[in-house]
């Protein structure tokens, strides 16, 4: 994204997770339109290991967390956040994608996505793709694995049945966020073009690109099925929201600094930026043009990707304590992590 313990500590985490000890009320500021607040507690489960997350993944069927953190998986229980597997030997994980029993994880520094066992954990084989995949998603209507390289301008279409890329199709700029109508469209934000590329799901082409004038950079991306629109997150502080079909862009909502991920929960009409800069904007949908900043969640910075659990409507996000090397010239400022400081955060409306 962007190129530029253990048993006994878990119960008691949990016993916090579910209201109790390490919740915190969440600080509301900028309240927009008239729009009511909404009350939102934030949950903190620390999880072993080095190094920071990246895109985290919901099972709604299975029950099932993915959180990527570095050079492993964690596999959670959904509902208790226990955990089940963790996935080992990766160098730089990004994103998980699950497909009739198989799943699949981006590893950015292998230059591949690696198959593992989703009850287990087990490694079962690398599948060399382009240079840095990110994004990855399946889509329904092509039965594939679609894996975004965003150093090769790429996307790699695995065969989950296969194990093996079948099909490469070139971009014409890097990719970052991906979505699917899983009927036949998937759609990607390009950063560096400020627009989104539209791909064809079932003839594997990229058919056209939609342009995002007043948007800066944009990274995440979210979908929203029923009104088939589109929700991209803008380095200039905008959420940009595009109509996924015909291309026209309906209008811009404020937002946080440097977004990083975004979520949509359709059953109430909710979105989460997820900001870099400490704080989560959070917007009401009014109707397909029409959004309300509801508030600007206080949390963790870096808490910067999002996954939805549509039964419980809790959100997901990982980050650390931050340690910042010095700068590099020419190249983007990233933070390392406090060793032993990894933690999972869960944010749930009161």
């Amino acid at each position: 994204m962007h190129k530029l313990l253990m048993a006994a500590a878990c119960a008691a985490i949990l016993a916090g997770c579910h209201g109790g000890g390490n919740s915190e009320n969440a600080a509301v500021a900028n309240q927009a339109d008239g729009a009511s607040t909404t009350g939102f507690t934030i949950d903190k489960v620390p999880l072993p290991g080095e190094g920071r997350g990246d895109y985290l993944t919901v099972d709604n069927d299975a029950r099932r967390l993915y959180v990527t953190h570095s050079s492993q998986v964690h596999i959670l229980d959904l509902d208790t956040l226990k955990s089940v597997a963790t996935v080992t030997g990766l160098k730089a994980a990004h994103g998980v994608a699950l497909a009739g029993g198989h799943a699949f994880v981006s590893d950015g520094d292998q230059n591949g996505v690696v198959e593992f066992d989703p009850t287990s954990g087990k490694v079962l084989k690398l599948i060399p793709t382009g240079k840095k995949p990110d994004s990855i998603l399946h889509d329904a209507a092509s039965g594939m694995i679609w894996a975004f390289d965003g150093d090769s301008n790429e996307v790699s279409v695995i065969d989950p049945a296969k194990a093996a890329v079948i099909k490469t199709i070139k971009l014409p700029n890097g990719p970052e966020f991906s979505q699917t109508d899983n009927k036949g469209k998937i759609w990607v934000n390009m950063e560096e073009g400020n627009d989104i590329g539209v791909l064809d799901a079932r003839t594997m082409t990229l058919t056209g690109t939609i342009k995002l004038p007043g948007c800066d950079g944009p990274a995440p991306l979210s979908f929203d099925p029923a009104n088939r629109v589109l929700f991209s997150g803008c380095g200039n502080k905008v959420m940009t929201v595009t109509d996924a079909d015909s291309g026209k862009v309906l209008t811009t909502v404020p937002v946080g600094g440097d977004p990083d991920g975004i979520t949509f929960d359709p059953s109430r009409k909710r979105i989460y930026v997820a900001n870099r800069d400490g704080g989560w904007t959070i917007i009401d949908q009014v109707d397909k043009g029409h959004y309300s900043v509801n508030q600007t969640l206080k949390i963790d910075e870096y808490a910067k990707t999002v996954a939805l659990d549509p039964k419980t409507h809790r959100v997901f996000s990982s980050t650390a304590d931050l340690v910042w090397p010095p700068a590099v010239p020419g190249k983007k400022h990233l933070p390392n992590a406090k060793p032993g400081s990894f933690r999972l955060m869960v944010v749930s409306e009161k």
